[in-house]
């Protein structure tokens, strides 16, 4: 049984018939797993009846079609099962750019990194949530994928010069900049979609088949243990799919599975920039064969302004407006909440203070507000990045106290903060929460305009009226917990055993990065790398009959 092409499905034929499949999910998590003809299995099922079979069957389209280009140019058969009726995921949407210490385009320019300051960044930023095993394969493992991509696609990489894009923590370990890499066409940079339509077309040129609208339900293992293959509901029915070496699983996270979120995040979050099919699905799968779980507390965190809070849409800000000067953001008591200017993944922690007096999320929501010099210097939120376009939801008003009102601030308390920010940023210093005193956010977050009114680019009052404002929530761009995996990205059972020939990348795996985020394309760079390492280890495996 085949899918339809990508081409002939619409949205809603394919959200309703991603509900039914979900709804599938939820049975076999209640012990109803389908009755297939043939032999018993190892996982109690019965053995199917094959519909397809592969060598390695890759489950996403996301970081994991990396697995599946590298199988098939060493010469394996490779199926990609794909839940969504598009190729390429969350990773689609993003930036393109993928972090790798120590890769050779740094050093053709003269940069300096070296494995050892890679790996104690590493462990440093990851905050005890990694491994040293898994740190130390990506670190070697990165530079490998990239060079192995060049070389075998005639892709270029190059760095991102832009000092915008240095190491997200300063400190030991971190260089400048050089370790955020893009893909290039030509001269072109690419960013996630174009760096995925060459993907797909070098998918299409091996014949990789690609199965859209097919939501893997259920992996099949053999009395040993073994993976073989897994079961998937298509638009025409149940079909499965004999896996002869292995199963990669890239699922993506569990951003739209609310019950997940609720039972396992460090605290809510109110949107989320991956895309809606990442419900968790890989997860369970791995799960319902007894994979170990880890760091199902981290996301990758991204705050920003909420749109439609039962659809979890929002307009993102990656430092766009909550670094730059004449803004701050702050809680509903008046005070502020953290470094403005910090790395998204940072600030984000910012909002899961809990007041243990009052019982609440002291900093959800809070408020980020501006005045009319930023107005006149930056894009406002939901502006698309126009200059003077200021969305209707932006609330404002002429006097602080009007916006205070508004907006639900205790003006008081407002009031007070303020007296203290602004004094502090006339002067060009923070020593409450040090905004600006870094590069990364001199660099990133900062005026990039050329102002001279400025002593430090991150910082300038709040005091010239009219007032703008708007809720500022904890989002996140990919949940970043999951199976635990080896150097390999091989699945560990809760016994501490491997799951033979089953692996987990992207933010299907518990990531590399722990609770940390390196630098632009840390999701990626993790995805990419153990989607290379999974295909080369899973082609070293014997083919089932």
């Amino acid at each position: 049984m085949g899918s339809k092409s990508e081409s002939t499905v619409s949205r809603r034929d394919f959200l309703k018939r991603t509900a039914v499949a979900g709804a599938g999910v939820a049975a076999i998590a209640a012990g109803c797993a389908p009755k297939i003809a043939g032999e018993t299995s190892g996982n109690g099922t019965k053995t199917p009846e094959w519909s397809k079979e592969a060598d390695i069957v890759v489950v996403g389209a996301g970081t994991s079609a990396v697995a599946a280009l590298v199988a098939a140019k060493e010469g394996a058969k490779v199926i990609i099962v794909e839940k969504s009726p598009a190729f390429g995921g969350t990773t689609a949407l993003s930036g393109g750019m993928f972090w790798v210490p120590n890769n050779y385009a740094m050093k053709a320019k003269g940069y300096e990194d070296s494995r050892e300051g890679a790996i104690t960044y590493m462990k440093r930023i990851t905050e005890g949530q990694s491994t040293d095993e898994l740190i130390e394969a990506y670190v070697d493992g990165s530079p490998k994928m990239v060079e192995y991509l060049r070389d075998k696609f005639a892709w270029t990489f190059d760095v991102n010069n832009s000092p915008a894009f240095q190491d997200y923590y300063a400190g030991e370990g971190s260089v400048p900049f050089g370790r955020s890499l893009l893909m290039y066409d030509g001269d072109q940079k690419l960013n996630g979609g174009g760096l995925y339509k060459a993907f797909r077309a070098a998918v299409d040129e091996m014949g990789i088949e690609i199965l859209f609208e097919t939501a893997a339900k259920e992996l099949v293992t053999n009395e040993s243990g073994e993976v073989i293959g897994l079961l998937a509901d298509t638009a025409d029915g149940e079909i499965a799919i004999k896996a002869k070496k292995a199963v990669i699983i890239g699922t993506g996270g569990f951003d739209y599975n609310k019950t997940w979120v609720t039972h396992y995040l460090r605290g809510p979050i109110y949107f989320s920039n991956a895309v809606p099919t990442n419900t968790g699905d890989g997860h369970l799968m791995g799960m319902l064969i007894g994979a170990s779980m880890r760091n199902m507390n981290e996301s990758w965190g991204l705050p920003g302004f909420v749109m439609d809070f039962d659809k979890m849409q929002g307009e993102v800000d990656w430092q766009t407006y909550r670094g730059k000067p004449n803004s701050i953001v702050v809680n509903k008591y008046g005070e502020r909440i953290g470094n403005e200017s910090a790395a998204y993944e940072q600030f984000q922690r910012s909002f899961y203070y809990y007041d243990s007096g009052l019982s609440e999320y002291r900093n959800i929501p809070s408020y980020w507000i501006v005045d009319s010099t930023y107005a006149q210097y930056y894009f406002f939120p939901g502006s698309k990045y126009q200059m003077g376009v200021i969305p209707e939801w932006i609330v404002k008003a002429d006097t602080l106290e009007e916006l205070a009102g508004k907006l639900g601030i205790d003006y008081a308390g407002l009031q007070a903060n303020l007296e203290v920010f602004n004094a502090n940023a006339l002067e060009g210093i923070d020593p409450i929460w040090h905004r600006g005193e870094n590069p990364f956010d001199k660099n990133t977050a900062g005026d990039a305009t050329g102002r001279t009114d400025l002593k430090n680019n991150c910082l300038a009052p709040i005091e010239t009226g009219p007032f703008y404002g708007a809720p500022y929530y904890p989002g996140t761009c990919g949940t970043n917990g999951g199976l635990e995996i080896n150097k390999n990205g091989q699945v560990i059972h809760l016994n501490g055993n491997i799951i033979p020939r089953l692996y987990a990348v992207g933010n299907t795996s518990g990531s590399v990065m722990g609770a940390g985020y390196a630098g632009a394309g840390a999701t990626l760079g993790a995805g990419f790398t153990f989607s290379y390492l999974a295909a080369l280890h899973a082609l070293t495996l014997e083919a089932l009959a």
